[in-house]
């Protein structure tokens, strides 16, 4: 089956600069996925400086603040009845300027539909109510810091239980044909941790080494995303060595913040050093 991303590369740089010099006739992800995929052929301009750089390696420093509508609105361009996805060009409202590619014709601006498979919603605040629960009532007297741990941890398992789905479903073999665009929307979920975690918290020794874990977590589970669909043909995420030693890591961290994941129901494995005398 044709995927999205194949379309994408069977066209040319003109093509593709169309989408990108034109974001108002097309959906927001089609022009990124232009924009990414003119970069990958060294021939993309650079980002207008109004247009946020979705790089996980750079958490930005503004104020706290929930989008819990970022993940279902980014899917509403990638599923559809029946699970369907499409991206649709829109008729040009006025006529195109005369330094804009020429020649295009319809049949060129069209992408084919495919299938995908939405990423479901999890119950984020149970989990955020249980791992709280774990914490010691001594850590939890002042109203603050126990209303700024919650919303951490409400940012990092809304981020963490979309990466777990999507990872799982490669491991699994089940991955869809619109894997690559959607770990780039679950990297804009991650977003939303890394905004928050720039600033200091003065937490208790559990909610420190809590915040600790989330935080080295989210860094590998980011590597991971960004790594992950071009390592997906011939599942060569198996026996990448980078990508094997952070989902060590992963497991690892995740032990400490509860024994089960919430999307598997399987047990993290945590890393047990043996010391041989």
């Amino acid at each position: 089956m044709t995927t999205a991303t194949d379309v994408l590369r069977a066209k040319t740089d003109a093509e593709l600069q169309f989408f990108v010099d034109n974001p108002g006739y097309y959906h927001a992800d089609l022009v990124a996925a232009a924009r990414q995929e003119l970069r990958r052929r060294g021939v993309g301009s650079a980002p207008r400086p109004s247009e946020p750089v979705a790089d996980y390696a750079a958490a930005e420093a503004s104020s706290p603040g929930r989008r819990p509508g970022l993940l279902a609105a980014a899917l509403l361009g990638f599923a559809g009845a029946g699970g369907a996805v499409y991206w649709a060009s829109r008729p040009a409202a006025q006529p195109l300027a005369a330094s804009q590619p020429g020649h295009l014709s319809p049949d060129s601006l069209k992408l084919e539909t495919v299938a995908a498979r939405p990423i479901p919603t999890f119950d984020v605040d149970k989990i955020v109510q249980e791992q709280v629960a774990r914490v010691p009532a001594a850590e939890k007297q002042k109203d603050q810091e126990l209303r700024q741990f919650r919303g951490l941890c409400r940012r990092f398992w809304t981020a963490e239980t979309q990466t777990e789905f999507l990872t799982s479903q490669a491991r699994a073999g089940q991955a869809g044909p619109m894997f690559a665009e959607q770990t780039l929307v679950v990297r804009q979920t991650w977003r939303d941790w890394n905004k928050a975690v720039v600033y200091s918290y003065r937490f208790g020794p559990k909610m420190r080494d809590q915040l600790d874990r989330m935080a080295s977590t989210a860094s590998s589970q980011q590597h991971i995303l960004a790594n992950f669909p071009e390592l997906l043909a011939g599942r060569k995420f198996l026996t990448d060595k980078e990508m094997q030693a952070r989902e060590a890591d992963v497991q690892d961290w995740l032990a400490g913040l509860r024994q089960v994941s919430p999307v598997t129901g399987k047990p993290y494995r945590a890393t047990v050093l043996e010391i041989k005398l």
